[in-house]
C-alpha cells in the first residue's frame, strides 16, 4: 500500500521550472557632484531602455548652477528604466536609471 507521495513512481509528470532571469537590478543613483549641489537639470542621455552598458560607458550629461558634468556607469549590464526625461530636475542620491547586472555567482 503506497502512503503519501505523488505515486506513479514519484515524479511530476511534464512540469518543468520556469525561467529564471540571473541578474540583478541596481538602482544607479545620482553620486553627490559636489559644491553643496543638491539637484542638477538632465540636459541629454547617451543611452536608451534596452541598450547594453559597460562600467565608464557616459549615461547622461547634467547641469546644476554651477558646471555641466558628465556621468558615467559603474556597471556592466542592461539599462531597464530611465527615470528622467530631458529637462527634469534629478535629486542627488535618487535613481537616474535601473541597470539589469549579472548576478554573482
Amino acid at each position: 500500500v503506497a502512503v503519501g507521495g505523488m505515486g506513479h513512481g514519484g515524479r511530476g509528470r511534464g512540469l518543468s521550472a520556469p525561467a529564471v532571469d540571473e541578474r540583478s537590478v541596481v538602482h544607479f543613483n545620482l553620486a553627490d557632484i559636489g559644491e553643496g549641489i543638491t539637484e542638477v537639470e538632465v540636459l541629454q542621455w547617451f543611452v536608451a531602455e534596452g541598450d547594453e552598458i559597460k562600467a565608464f560607458d557616459r549615461i547622461c550629461e547634467v547641469q546644476s548652477d554651477k558646471a555641466t558634468v558628465e556621468i558615467s556607469s559603474r556597471y556592466d549590464g542592461e539599462v531597464a528604466l530611465i527615470h528622467h526625461a530631458v529637462g527634469d530636475m534629478a535629486r542627488v542620491g535618487s535613481p537616474l536609471i535601473d541597470i539589469l547586472t549579472p548576478s554573482p555567482g
